[in-house]
């Protein structure tokens, strides 16, 4: 049977850095510019990507992910938008560690976007022995070519909504996942694309509760004015009965801090006032993630308040936000 052979692409893709470029040093991996031109430039010329117009664009200082900021999510949200007319598509190249963080925040910025935007990497270095990144690749290329048009994860054979994605493996190849994502892709409005930047110099806090942890908690929330809280809360949306965090939440709320209750389970929705225990969020108008991850819930905040202050216009903004999944 004859090759199908897709429609010719024009395809922009973005090297930020990550494990995918990485090189041996003297301290270990690092990201190093140069190495996947002539890699790519030779996947390309397999007859499964005939057509394909490819601009690679690397950045002038690539990143380990455990280095990116707020800024660079708004930078390469801001290269996307530049060349939205430019191109049919685009593959951001990004290493693994943060890569979910990265990818609920494209999804916000780029919202209603008509087009395919598709973040990849890899577990280990395109030139080393037996790389996924070759694979990951061909399958960031196949999406972009896809009728699929939203700001994807494709990772090991997997093609997952960026705003559902945690990573779940240090070393398998299996590093992505989206554990409570229920299956159903956001619908796209053609033409209604609006990009929204965010503001990476909001203060917010994003923190993960555990045990002994309330009495310092309480201290550094008393002690900053916070634009916004997203909490990663036990089970189903609940917090310890602790006098000094409760009251330092309260605070917040009443100094005009947006709260947003996420749950550190991977699989389950939060229901605040399911429990008692999870009753006093509900109380001080707390927002609930529902499914929703960390990094969505926080990403969202840089967007949403870049953009909106009041809060009745933030709470309806992300009742639409939390039903995506």
């Amino acid at each position: 049977m004859p090759a199908q052979h897709k429609a010719p692409q024009r395809i922009l893709c973005l090297y930020t850095g990550g494990t995918i470029g990485c090189a041996p040093t003297p301290l270990g991996l690092a990201p190093k510019a140069g190495i996947l031109r002539p890699v790519i430039t030779d996947l390309l010329t397999q007859e499964n990507n005939l057509g394909i117009t490819l601009t690679l664009r690397e950045y002038a200082e690539v990143l380990d992910s455990s280095s990116m900021q707020p800024a660079d999510w708004l930078r390469i949200a801001q290269d996307i938008d530049a060349a939205y007319h430019q191109f049919d598509g685009f593959i951001i190249l990004h290493g693994t560690d943060t890569l979910a963080w990265t990818a609920a925040a494209l999804h916000w910025q780029l919202s209603q976007i008509d087009k395919p935007v598709v973040i990849t990497g890899s577990q280990r270095p395109w030139l080393e022995m037996g790389s996924d990144a070759p694979a990951n690749f061909q399958r960031a290329l196949d999406a972009v070519q896809s009728q699929r048009h939203a700001v994807m994860v494709a990772f090991d054979d997997l093609l997952l909504p960026a705003y559902a994605v945690k990573k779940i493996d240090a070393d398998a190849d299996a590093a992505f996942a989206a554990p409570n994502w229920q299956g159903e892709w956001p619908r796209i409005k053609p033409g209604e694309y609006q990009f929204c930047p965010l503001d990476p110099n909001l203060n917010i806090l994003s923190i993960k509760l555990y045990p002994g942890c309330e009495t310092w908690l309480a201290s550094s929330i008393n002690t900053q004015v916070f634009a916004a809280i997203a909490i990663e809360t036990y089970g189903s949306g609940n917090i310890p009965d602790h006098f000094l965090l409760k009251s330092a939440l309260k605070n917040a709320v009443q100094a005009n801090s947006l709260i947003i209750n996420c749950s550190q389970c991977i699989r389950g929705e939060v229901r605040q006032g399911h429990y008692a225990a999870g009753s006093f969020l509900q109380e001080i108008n707390a927002l609930a993630a529902g499914r929703l991850t960390i990094e969505a819930a926080t990403t969202w905040l840089y967007t949403a308040l870049a953009k909106k202050t009041d809060h009745d216009s933030l709470r309806q903004a992300w009742q639409t936000a939390a039903h995506m999944v």
